[in-house]
């Protein structure tokens, strides 16, 4: 079941990330699932079953476009729809705010799934310089 995620998922979350290799990034600075959570608006969400969180997706509304931050499915419950149920539910609400685009930083392992949900490169180039 998807629901919106709170800081009282943050344990889990963060294991969560941690349980999938090359999820998490050694650059990450402390408490930044939980910044990200804070600052999503609405747009935080877990897949939760029998009190277990198995998938989690952070978006943030820039007005001008999307963006999902971080989409991650525990490795044994890959298969049954869930990461495309979350990447789903928050387009819709990225739509229904006025969001005409999303754009996702994509894992290379990730590259096949993102193109069967219809992700295509962007006709802009997508740079990144590390500030430290």
């Amino acid at each position: 079941m998807i629901r919106l995620a709170s800081l009282l998922d943050l344990e889990q979350i963060v294991d969560l990330i941690d349980s999938v290799p090359g999820m998490h990034q050694d650059y990450w600075r402390d408490g930044a699932i939980e910044q990200a959570i804070d600052m999503s608006d609405g747009l935080a969400l877990v897949w939760e079953e029998d009190d277990e969180i198995l998938g989690f997706i952070c978006a943030h509304d820039f007005g001008f476009r999307g963006y999902m931050s971080i989409l991650v499915v525990a490795e044994d419950a890959r298969g049954k729809g869930i990461g495309t149920q979350l990447v789903k539910h928050v387009e819709d609400e990225l739509s229904a705010r006025g969001c005409t685009i999303v754009i996702s930083d994509v894992m290379k392992n990730a590259e096949s799934f993102f193109r069967y949900l219809d992700y295509k490169e962007p006709e802009s180039i997508l740079l990144y310089k590390k500030l430290m």
